[in-house]
């Protein structure tokens, strides 16, 4: 069954893929801010920090994955389509939507093909942690729940042999 999710939530993806996308963009311009200014408006400051109009930029970008996500993963859209096809479909779309960033904002030499090999790179590492997590997630859950499902048959187990007893004891006294 499809939990309903209210404006809130939408909101708190959006900052958890907006702060994690700011923490990658910390280590690129520690790393790479000096060498890199001329390049790219990612590195406009050097290594002194990400400007404005690139944290709004990826602002927006978190916001557009944020409706992906709900588009692709919410059944009035695609009914019949299994997860595993919604999700390529997802991420396809999200590549898209990056490179008409890329495109858009000028984030990088569009020309140039070690960008990209590197925002491959880098979009492919992103996405197979966020897999691994959620496979860590989910089998942690499904732990829980078998754990709890463990416990509840275990305290209904108990509680019919303590009617049993009941029973039992009320028919020995009935003799």
């Amino acid at each position: 069954m499809e939990e309903r999710k209210n404006i809130l939530e939408y909101g708190a993806q959006v900052l958890c893929i907006f702060g994690f996308t700011m923490l990658c963009m910390m280590v690129f311009v520690s790393l790479f801010g000096e060498s890199a200014r001329e390049l790219s408006p990612f590195f406009v400051l050097g290594k002194k920090g990400i400007s404005l109009a690139v944290m709004g930029e990826f602002l927006l970008l978190s916001v557009v994955i944020v409706l992906l996500q709900a588009l692709f993963f919410t059944d009035w859209w695609i009914r019949k389509l299994p997860v595993l096809g919604r999700t390529v479909l997802m991420v396809l779309s999200i590549l898209v939507v990056m490179s008409v960033f890329i495109i858009l904002f000028d984030w990088f030499p569009v020309r140039m093909w070690q960008p990209w090999v590197m925002f491959l790179l880098c979009f492919l590492l992103c996405f197979g942690g966020s897999v691994a997590v959620s496979v860590l997630k989910t089998r942690l859950e499904n732990k829980k729940l078998q754990e709890g499902l463990k416990r509840l048959k275990q305290e209904k187990e108990t509680q019919r042999n303590q009617q049993i007893k009941r029973v039992s004891t009320l028919a020995g006294k009935q003799k």
